[in-house]
């Protein structure tokens, strides 16, 4: 839990550009069934809403069993995204919970690039506040990114989008009191590029 926890804090106060990695399903298999990302990169599963995608440990995953890893990602069926903090380095052994025992599986090979996340954080000027706060969030852009349309998504911890918009202007408010108290991440699109950043509803 405590090695859980250190990465949460790692991954999301490291803000920076990251990728997004796509796992499809075709029938009853995970297409790619192997993928190598860095560390600080989302995986979204686009697959039917027959199947989801349950972390498992190694052992589990050898025996085409689905008990689920303590502390592991778990996506709905049909899908969804899986977070940077929810893949720390190292090999993450996942399958499908009903369809295991036919050995629709796949791993995701996560490699150490903290380096590279840091050195982007002074690419795109973008504050959040207050952090933590009520649920009124503001976000300030620098203008020059507003103009590229940036497209903002949330996501709480288990990866499930909950709020989505486009950014117009410099400065934007967002509420989210409507939402639990606990960990949000906040991911703006500008072009190909991402940005990732860890707020708090308290």
């Amino acid at each position: 839990m405590k090695i859980l926890l250190s990465l949460l804090l790692l991954s999301t106060s490291l803000p920076g550009f990251c990728t997004v990695w796509t796992v499809n399903n075709s029938s009853n298999t995970f297409t790619p069934s192997t993928i190598t990302i860095n560390f600080g990169d989302t995986v979204n599963f686009v697959i039917t809403t027959a199947h989801d995608a349950r972390e498992v440990s190694q052992t589990t995953w050898n025996a085409d069993g689905n008990t689920a890893l303590t502390g592991g990602f778990q996506t709905a069926f049909g899908g969804g995204m899986v977070l940077p903090a929810q893949l720390g380095v190292g090999t993450h052994y996942y399958v499908c919970t009903p369809h295991a025992f036919i050995r629709m599986k796949g791993t995701i090979i996560v490699q150490n690039s903290i380096t590279g996340i840091a050195e982007n954080q002074s690419q795109t000027n973008i504050s959040v506040y207050p952090n933590p706060s009520n649920g009124q969030f503001q976000f300030a852009i620098d203008g020059s990114q507003v103009a590229k349309n940036c497209k903002v998504e949330i996501y709480n911890v288990q990866g499930e989008r909950i709020y989505q918009s486009v950014i117009t202007d410099t400065k934007s408010d967002i509420d989210l009191s409507n939402q639990t108290n606990g960990i949000y991440f906040v991911k703006i699109y500008n072009g190909q590029t991402i940005l990732t950043k860890k707020i708090v509803r308290e």
